[in-house]
């Protein structure tokens, strides 16, 4: 069951309406998808590395960009650390993450979230779109995913993205269906 994922506490949940088993099976669906979909990128007959961010009420760099198989330890060996959203933090550290790698190669971002910023305190969604700007200006290419059961269009999220593209789920259990299209996103961009 979820309440043995290891890395996970189980006292340590963000969203007081979800319990903490809830919060680490969630947690657990984001590591699965990340894995899938850096197998999946792995695939494309090109260089490429894979940097990977961590963020709740902070950000920090687990990895600069490495190989994918790498990226996957990488990705399995994450815990869970509860929190606050924090979307400025997060665009900041993979935009510093992406810039010390080839300048010649094409940079993505893949901002998986589940919910609109809530820090910093002051403003939280202008300091990510201002992180968001930054990030473009620097030739990074950014992808939202966004988990909501109720997601509408929201022109936070799509000020976030380079294209204008939100690709959104109603759950953690629906990022599965969306692998084969972030993948030609990636791939056409």
């Amino acid at each position: 069951g979820s309440s043995d994922f290891v890395g996970c506490p189980l006292f340590e949940c963000r969203n007081i309406f979800l319990d903490s088993d809830t919060c680490c099976s969630n947690f657990g669906t984001i590591q699965q998808f990340s894995q899938l979909m850096i197998r999946a990128l792995a695939e494309f007959p090109a260089e490429k590395s894979f940097s990977i961010v961590q963020f709740a009420s902070d950000a920090s760099i687990v990895s600069r960009p490495q190989l994918a198989n790498d990226a996957l330890s990488t990705v399995s060996n994450l815990s869970y650390t509860g929190g606050v959203t924090n979307h400025g933090a997060a665009i900041d550290a993979c935009r510093q993450s992406l810039s010390s790698s080839d300048p010649g190669r094409k940079k993505f971002m893949m901002l998986i979230t589940d919910g609109d910023p809530t820090a910093p305190e002051n403003d939280p969604e202008g300091v990510a779109i201002q992180a968001a700007t930054q990030a473009k200006e620097d030739g990074m290419f950014i992808i939202p995913v966004f988990i909501s059961p109720s997601y509408t269009y929201d022109p936070f999220m799509t000020a976030l993205s380079s294209d204008g593209k939100v690709f959104d789920v109603t759950s953690f259990d629906g990022l599965l269906s969306i692998q084969e299209s972030l993948v030609n996103q990636v791939s056409c961009s």
